[in-house]
């Protein structure tokens, strides 16, 4: 155990012992001849008071710095400045600067990266574009295809309707010329006016006519099967239109779903890199370490010029702004606040008083020896010509309640009769009563009368046989 702790523990130790004595005082009446034996000595009294009384913590500690601090470096470079051990510095200063280039060019690659992407969703952008205005121009080109299919087979119909009547006609006409030629055959072969030249020549007629008519049929069924086959055509090209028009509108609309697929694809890559780059230049000081406040190098690893890598220990930093730390048994926390006053001594300042409050009372127990306390930070209120260094032995007095305009006799003066507590009163004959009292705060010398006693009465003290 190092000397500081062993102290302390001394310390609590007899802080304990003495408040287990006033307890014992106030609960034991004296024994007959007094607490000195068969020789007691002279009568002391104390007139009854008004006034006020302190409580008060006496402990020890030692001065350390109010902040400490230990760094280490997020990137790797050559060392351009260090502060070394023993240094001093003030809020700002730089405590450890490497070399930049390696955060420069990450700067530059992020902001290139920025550039790539921005360049890419402008390309998705004018590609989306495109896709929506080919989707445009497919909708319409299909739209124009089917009115010209649906045209074209209306027409193909038509004429097959066309087709079909003339070679009706055509043969029915036909049918009609062959049928008179037979009949005026007939006639004229049977007739005796005619000759046989003529009757030939109506023979003849009756070929023509027959010849005539299957022409016709032929003729028509030529026509009917051009015009079939013109609406057969006509139909089957309606069908293609339609599904070339239905695979074009539908590649179209792939294009488009494709191209805003790009769009996001795109603008999350954008998003990526500014993200990047505003992580690189919340890095972008990573370099240099900055001071957080005045105060003093306790440790460094690196050296001007050196080599620095991340990850290690660099520097060990602490404020030059002061504070005192103690322990507190636990019958005393639970009288202590913070911002209570505090008479500080210093053992290398032992004629200089200084004052203080109480800064943090620490919640988490200490365990030595079965001894309980609680670690007490009291700060320093500034004072000149006195130079506050670390480890420095401090005496502490922490003042816990002032009670003002009360009545207050020596602790010594009151003792414990069948439970109650008494003092003895010298009366104005000469006599002594024991009175029971009332008693509230006490000290290390006086304690508090609630009751049973008035300002001006004599208490005994001590030398009562």
């Amino acid at each position: 155990m190092k000397n500081g702790n062993i102290i302390k523990v001394l310390t609590i130790l007899s802080l304990a012992a003495l408040i287990v004595l006033i307890p014992s005082v106030l609960l034991s009446c004296r024994p007959e001849g007094g607490f000195f034996g068969e020789e007691e000595p002279d009568l002391q009294t104390f007139e009854v008071s008004r006034g006020n009384i302190l409580q008060t913590v006496s402990t020890s500690g030692n001065i350390e710095s109010r902040y400490s601090n230990s760094y280490t470096l997020k990137t790797s470079g050559d060392v351009l400045k260090a502060l070394e051990e023993g240094d001093a510095f003030n809020k700002g200063d730089i405590l450890i600067e490497l070399s930049s280039q390696r955060s420069q060019l990450l700067m530059e690659q992020a902001e290139e990266n920025i550039r790539v992407s921005q360049a890419s969703l402008d390309l998705a952008k004018l590609s989306y574009k495109q896709a929506l205005d080919s989707n445009h121009v497919a909708v319409q080109l299909a739209e124009t295809n089917t009115e010209q299919a649906e045209l074209a087979a209306h027409n193909a119909y038509k004429s097959l309707e066309g087709a079909n009547g003339m070679a009706s006609k055509s043969i029915e006409s036909a049918r009609i010329a062959m049928e008179n030629s037979e009949d005026i055959y007939e006639v004229a072969k049977n007739s005796l006016m005619l000759t046989d030249v003529q009757k030939k020549q109506f023979e003849t007629n009756v070929d023509s006519a027959r010849a005539a008519y299957e022409s016709a049929k032929a003729q028509a069924k030529s026509s009917q099967d051009s015009a079939e086959g013109g609406y057969e055509q006509a139909v089957q090209g309606q069908s293609t239109t339609y599904w070339t028009n239905l695979s074009s509108t539908q590649t179209a609309e792939a294009q488009i779903a494709i191209t805003a697929k790009n769009i996001e694809q795109a603008e999350s890559q954008l998003k990526l890199a500014q993200i990047n780059y505003e992580l690189i230049g919340l890095d972008s000081d990573a370099h240099i370490l900055y001071a957080p406040y005045d105060g003093i190098v306790m440790s460094s690893m690196y050296k001007t010029g050196e080599y620095a890598a991340p990850g290690l220990p660099a520097i060990e930093v602490a404020s030059s702004e002061f504070v005192i730390v103690s322990e507190v048994n636990e019958t005393d926390i639970i009288n202590m606040e913070v911002g209570q006053e505090a008479d500080i001594v210093l053992d290398a300042y032992y004629l200089e008083e200084l004052k203080g409050n109480v800064f943090e009372l620490s919640p988490v127990p200490t365990n030595i020896g079965g001894v309980v306390s609680y670690k007490v930070t009291v700060e320093i209120q500034p004072q000149e010509n006195i130079e506050l260094l670390p480890g420095l032995s401090a005496s502490l007095t922490i003042i816990t309640s002032d009670i003002e305009d009360i009545l207050y006799v020596p602790i010594e003066a009151v003792c414990e009769v069948d439970g109650a507590q008494c003092v003895d009163i010298l009366l104005d004959d000469g006599s002594f009563e024991k009175r029971q009292v009332q008693t509230g705060i006490f000290n290390y010398d006086f304690i508090e009368i609630k009751s049973g006693l008035s300002e001006g009465d004599i208490v005994v003290i001590s030398g009562l046989e």
